[in-house]
């Protein structure tokens, strides 16, 4: 073999490790990895519960009179969102009555229900013959006390159930009591009655504690009704008189609410029954001596 010589100028050698580095550049590129992993949990909201609740308003019973003014099989309202107008009746004489049942559901979560009297308004409608005076002009329509006299002559007393199948004379014996519930017991006027329920009277079980309407343990509707009645001695003063007045009623859910409506001293005191308590008798107003049971007038 002969002897060769390779000659290397600086030039040449700096390319040539040039070369080299570039393509060890690349080889390194093409080789890199990092360790990574990914976990997701996807769709995720939230949603409020719902209370709802439903009242429908029927006339279960009725004296002749206020029969032939309302049909009762047809006479039937639910409010379910908006304000529904609720019992009419004019001419109302003495010995007039009806039996208004109001049945309550609540849907999606049990609740509380508390109902409220407010907005009354009574009138002697400008007639005050031939209601007596007591020479102070209390029957007077331009004065404030002067403003009707039908709330304190007109009974409204408040029933747990109705009972249609009732064999005995009517109003009260198709009504069952509502556990002795003080708020508007037999004998009370429509007065006495709406002063008692203004500051809201929550239903309540057999056991006094707040009804969860709507639960598995108590019930899935409620009802309680009222009787309007005007008796047969109430004479002339409530001639040409009038009232109106509206019932609110209240849900709020259970779950979590171990003192319903901000537990308002005033509403629990008025619906719980003492079982120890004897009521006491509740007077019954005067009537007109000279009245008739018509509600005509008198002669003079």
């Amino acid at each position: 073999m002969s002897d060769k010589e390779f000659g290397l100028s600086r030039r040449q050698m700096l390319a040539g490790l040039g070369t080299i580095g570039v393509a060890s550049a690349g080889a390194g590129l093409g080789t890199t990895a990092l360790f990574s992993d990914e976990e997701s949990f996807e769709g995720n909201s939230i949603t409020a519960g719902t209370l709802d609740m439903s009242v429908t308003a029927s006339i279960e019973a009725a004296n002749e009179y206020w029969a032939e003014q309302v049909d009762l099989e047809e006479l039937e309202a639910t409010a379910d969102g908006e304000a529904v107008t609720g019992l009419q009746v004019s001419d109302v004489k003495p010995g007039d009555w009806g039996i208004i049942c109001f049945e309550f559901a609540v849907g999606d979560n049990p609740g509380y229900i508390r109902t409220r009297a407010e907005g009354l308004e009574t009138s002697e409608n400008g007639y005050t013959e031939p209601e007596p005076t007591d020479g102070d002009d209390e029957n007077d329509p331009d004065e404030p006390e002067g403003a009707g006299e039908l709330q304190d002559f007109m009974l409204a007393e408040v029933y747990q159930s109705f009972d249609g199948g009732a064999d005995s004379d009517p109003p009260r014996s198709y009504l069952s009591p509502s556990g002795g519930d003080p708020a508007a017991p037999e004998g009370s006027t429509l007065q006495e009655t709406y002063n008692a329920f203004s500051g809201g009277v929550i239903m309540r079980n057999s056991d006094g504690e707040p009804l969860e309407v709507g639960s598995v343990e108590d019930e899935a509707t409620a009802e309680w009704c009222l009787l309007l009645y005007v008796p047969e001695d109430v004479g002339n003063i409530i001639q040409s008189d009038s009232l109106s007045f509206d019932l609110v009623f209240e849900a709020e859910q259970v779950r979590n609410n171990d003192v319903p409506f901000d537990g308002d001293s005033a509403v629990s005191e008025t619906a719980t029954p003492d079982p120890t308590a004897t009521p006491e008798p509740t007077a019954t107003p005067t009537p007109d001596p000279t009245g008739t049971p018509d509600g005509t007038e008198t002669p003079e």
